[in-house]
C-alpha cells in the first residue's frame, strides 16, 4: 500500500504529503472549465432557467441543457443540488 501511495505522489506532486498512519483525505479535483461553461455555470447559479440562459447567450435551451449535463458529469455531481454547490466552488462563490 505504501508503494502505491508513493507512486501516486510521484504522479501528482501537487498533493501534500500525509503521514503513512493517517488516513489521507482525497482532495476534490479542480476541474478547469471552458469560458462558455463558466458563462453557463454563472447563470445557472443565479437561478435562471435553461431558456433564459439560452436567450442571454444566444443558444437554444437544449444546448444549455447539454452544457449543464456535461458540467454535472465533469464535476462528478450526483444530484442537481450537489451540482449547484460544485458550481459555486468552481466559480469561487
Amino acid at each position: 500500500m505504501s508503494t502505491l501511495l508513493a507512486c501516486a505522489r510521484d504522479l501528482n506532486p501537487a498533493t501534500e504529503p500525509v503521514a503513512d498512519d493517517a488516513t489521507p483525505d482525497l482532495p476534490t479535483p479542480r476541474v478547469a472549465l471552458t469560458e462558455r461553461e463558466r458563462e453557463v455555470a454563472a447563470l445557472v447559479v443565479e437561478g435562471l432557467t435553461y431558456r433564459e440562459i439560452g436567450a442571454r447567450l444566444f443558444l437554444s435551451a437544449k444546448t444549455v441543457e447539454h452544457h449543464v449535463a456535461r458540467l454535472r458529469h465533469r464535476l462528478g455531481s450526483a444530484t442537481r443540488s450537489e451540482l449547484f454547490g460544485d458550481l459555486r466552488a468552481a466559480l469561487g462563490r
